[in-house]
């Protein structure tokens, strides 16, 4: 897609032309029009003047021909008329009603014409305000908050150019610790293994020549996902994935430039560029060389994967990563084996294979790329995170965080309904990307086996000059001392390559735990005791590497069990403070997310300033979009099988109280305010509501509704979470019955094959010897079983003890909970019709999606009976394509 200045500058113009011609049509029809009506006006005969309207009408400019009514083809009206010249059965109010249909057609032309004006004022208004504000600024969004941005840059600017130096010695022997001096022998083994493959890989560097065409693609489509880079550079870099012959030169350059790596310099002080994200947090982009970008995106890539395909192996060798599976004693496993079978005794899909299942393939290693991020194409393009840390290059982050919300609450569900407590822990690091230390990365990266040489290379790049591009003419620049440059693949090897380390210590200093993080965000959860662990492993972590916790984002919420009486985290200490993710937190007296209401005091300010700094309608109305739909649904969790009817109806009321308080003035209606917008500026009033909300292929303003994403799943949410987890004891107890009734019936003794216990039946034939319980897949009660032979069957009590590692059933109810609901389909009353005008305006249809099939529902019969149709402007005089496509590149680039 072209870049938004150049799409800004070519709809401009484009509009500039059509809308004189607009005007000139519109003059011409509402002339022959009034002329029609004048004539018609004089004639008293109620059938000669729908005739009159009737061939008149073929005669209007701007009407090929009169729309069909719904219960009858148009085309037939004039049989009608002429069979009312001689039929008295024709009544004067079957003609009347004829005559108003046609009229009303006539009008329907008229404010076609009036919203066609319209919207190409609106759009000529956009352009106009983009223009002046200058393609990079983002129409005005940069200046909101100048003094906060301010003071966030100060902040920023305290970190980077100030080293923290962290004692190394310290860091070595931690590291140690964890793996070279592991008392597991297997992880020793294997870390060793780790090292001898970055150091092969090292060794192997230059072997093969690294950049050619399809590289060179790779590496642009990576840093065009970033969403790092300006839009004139965007354009750039986009302009080169288009001509082969660039990609072939760039490749070769690159080819020369990484033979003379080991003198590889910086080209010049890196100029950075302060943007305001949407909830109010500032990040630092770098806009450097597009050729050294490239470059070192490949070397980042490189690395990111290297280290990726080193730690998989290393934590895949056998004994390596400590299981959930070791909280069964051997002693319980012994007896789940001999009571229940071998198959029975942990028969998988249980709530902690679910968990080491997600973690493993989902979590565990994410943020590192795979080779095939290399190949154009296969990278994911989902939206960014808009809330909370937003440095990083993977953009699932929002996605799989909202995975685990839905985890969380389903375990919370499930251990609450079997009498176990709960702790969850959320926390991040403060300002991880900035404050970085560069000695705890280059002790690391040494530790693992890289070498001198590329630790040089990086140093470069991590201590690369500094500018800023508001800075005033002839500013110093001025080194980095500290921290990663944001969002680069270089980035990603640095801290991961440091933050594995952290995941590793949970898992072995847990005996099993898992840490689920994303980026510099972790959450964990299970036993408070195991939290408690786990949290005091974080904390050692972070001292030692020179790194702090971010203290509003730092909680712990302990939940008990049904009936239990509440514990006091500090006896475990436990971080305090809420458990919060964008705009939630987790309520420990019902064990739900519930919406932060402090947190949305704060967006509601910021929303405030975004809306107030919108230059136009068509800015107000994406501004309106991002943060007052799009940011609000993204930072609650989307709807799944656990989220109950309330915590529903508390968005809802929650959307309801922001508007309220945005729109004061509008009675706490974004489209009433809009509305009075467009009718101050320019003059025209009585605006359907399908006009703000139909999507712009269809003519609308394409404003967004939060209220509809929300109601779509009214009619799916649970009334309360009490039925949950029912049928699971029911059949739990049904499960526990046939097992002590199989059990008793194969009894101890080797009745099928007429041994006794004990007997010796050495060289009898393996197959004929086989016992009933052998068959069945029971141990004999022989040998090391012995001392179980005369135990009466497990106790309830014992067979349920150890149910989230044991249970099938309570794994199924688990993965259920957290199970999305579908979103119901809603038809559309005449889509063939629909389809028909979709085609003619956008020649690709796919299918509306069920949100756009509710706007087109709720709005169908004001927008017919105001525009005789569906489509609310005249086709073919505005630059509806170009209009979209602006759109997207706007919603893109602020997204």
């Amino acid at each position: 897609m072209p870049s938004s200045d150049i799409l800004t500058e070519t709809l401009h113009v484009v509009t500039g032309i059509k809308i004189p011609e607009l005007r000139k049509q519109k003059q011409a029809y509402e002339s022959a029009k009034q002329s029609l009506l004048e004539t018609v006006q004089n004639e008293a005969d109620s059938r000669k003047r729908v005739e009159l309207l009737l061939s008149g009408s073929d005669q209007l400019p701007g009407i090929k021909r009169l729309r069909s009514h719904p219960l009858f083809n148009i085309n037939h009206l004039g049989f009608f008329v002429e069979q009312a010249r001689f039929d008295p059965s024709i009544s004067e109010q079957v003609l009347a009603d004829y005559e108003k249909t046609i009229r009303n057609q006539l009008d329907t032309q008229t404010a076609k014409y009036e919203f066609t004006e319209l919207y190409g004022e609106l759009v000529k208004e956009w352009t106009s305000s983009n223009n002046a504000n200058g393609s990079d600024s983002e129409s005005g969004f940069v200046a909101l908050g100048h003094e906060d941005m301010q003071q966030q840059r100060a902040t920023w600017e305290e970190y980077v150019f100030h080293a923290k130096g962290t004692d190394t010695t310290a860091i070595k022997a931690y590291l140690d610790e964890l793996f070279a001096n592991n008392p597991s022998k297997e992880v020793v083994s294997a870390f060793e293994g780790l090292r001898n493959q970055i150091k092969e890989f090292q060794t192997s560097w230059d072997r093969t020549s690294h950049f050619d065409k399809d590289v060179i693609s790779g590496c642009i489509q990576n840093i065009l996902d970033s969403h790092i880079i300006s839009d004139s550079k965007r354009s750039a870099l986009s302009g080169f994935l288009e001509n082969k012959i660039v990609l072939i030169e760039i490749a070769d350059a690159m080819n020369m430039r990484m033979a003379a790596r080991n003198s590889f310099t910086l080209d010049g002080p890196t100029v950075f560029e302060q943007r305001r994200q949407l909830n109010g947090q500032c990040r630092f982009y770098p806009d450097e060389d597009l050729l050294q970008m490239i470059f070192l995106q490949y070397i980042g890539a490189k690395w990111a994967i290297e280290l990726k395909r080193a730690l998989a192996e290393f934590t895949s060798a056998d004994g390596v990563l400590k299981s959930p599976s070791q909280k069964l004693s051997k002693q319980a496993l012994r007896r789940r084996q001999f009571f229940l079978g071998n198959d029975s005794a942990l028969p998988g899909g249980s709530v902690e294979d679910h968990n080491d299942d997600t973690w493993r393939l989902e979590i565990f290693l994410d943020q590192l790329p795979n080779a095939t991020d290399m190949i154009p194409g296969v990278v994911d393009k989902e939206d960014m995170p808009e809330y909370g840390y937003a440095e990083a290059h993977r953009p699932r982050n929002t996605h799989i965080a909202k995975e685990l919300l839905h985890r969380i609450q389903a375990h919370l569900i499930v251990r609450r309904k079997v009498k176990m407590d709960t702790t969850v822990i959320r926390s991040d690091f403060k300002w991880f990307g900035p404050s970085l230390p560069h000695s705890s990365i280059f002790t690391v990266l040494r530790y693992f086996g890289v070498q001198e040489e590329w630790l040089d290379l990086f140093r470069k790049v991590l201590e690369a000059s500094i500018t800023f591009k508001d800075d005033a003419p002839g500013s110093v620049p001025r080194a980095r001392k500290r921290g990663t440059p944001i969002g680069t693949r270089l980035a990603t090897f640095f801290g991961e390559a440091v933050l594995f380390c952290v995941d590793f210590a949970v898992n072995q200093k847990t005996d099993g735990a898992q840490l689920w993080r994303l980026q510099d965000e972790f959450w964990l959860w299970g036993d408070t005791e195991v939290c408690s662990k786990g949290w005091d492993t974080l904390t050692e972590f972070s001292r030692v590497m020179g790194l702090e916790f971010d203290e509003e984002k730092t909680g712990s919420c302990q939940i008990p069990a049904d009936g239990s009486a509440e514990q006091d985290a500090a006896i475990h200490n436990l971080p305090s403070g809420d458990v919060v993710w964008g705009l939630i937190k987790l309520d420990a007296a019902s064990g739900e997310f519930v919406v932060n209401q402090e947190k949305v005091d704060v967006y509601v300010e910021e929303l405030n300033l975004r809306l107030k700094a919108s230059n136009s309608i068509f800015d107000f109305v994406l501004a309106w979009n991002l943060y007052g739909c799009r940011f609000f649904l993204k930072n609650c969790p989307d709807i799944d099988v656990s989220t109950t009817r309330q915590q529903l109806h508390e968005m809802l009321e929650t959307l309801r109280r922001i508007q309220s308080r945005v729109f004061r003035s509008s009675n706490g209606s974004v489209e009433q305010h809009l509305k009075q917008m467009i009718r101050d500026r320019f003059g025209v009033s009585d605006i359907p509501d399908g006009f703000l909300y139909y999507p712009t292929v269809l003519g609308g303003l394409g404003l967004e509704n939060p209220f509809i994403y929300l109601n779509l799943f009214v009619n799916s949410a649970a009334k309360s979470s009490e039925k949950f987890m029912q049928s699971f004891f029911e059949d739990e107890e049904k499960e526990y019955r046939s097992r002590k009734q199989l059990f008793e019936e194969l009894g101890t003794s080797n009745e099928s094959s007429g041994q006794t216990v004990g007997s010796d039946v050495s060289g009898a034939d393996p197959e004929k010897n086989q016992s009933g319980r052998a068959a069945q897949g029971f141990p004999e009660p022989t040998g090391e079983w012995a001392d179980l032979r005369d135990e009466p069957f497990m106790s309830f009590e014992e067979f349920i003890q150890h149910r989230e590692l044991t249970s099938l059933h309570l794994g199924m109810e688990y993965s259920w909970l957290f199970s999305l609901y579908p979103e119901p389909e809603i038809a559309i009353v005449s889509e063939r019709n629909l389809r028909l005008e979709y085609s003619a305006a956008a020649r690709n249809y796919t299918g509306w999606n069920n949100y756009e099939k509710w706007v087109i529902q709720l709005y169908a019969k004001e927008m017919e009976a105001r525009f005789g149709g569906l489509y609310a402007i005249k086709r073919g005089l505005l630059p509806a394509g170009l209009i979209k496509m602006l759109l997207q590149s706007r919603l893109t680039w602020k997204d």
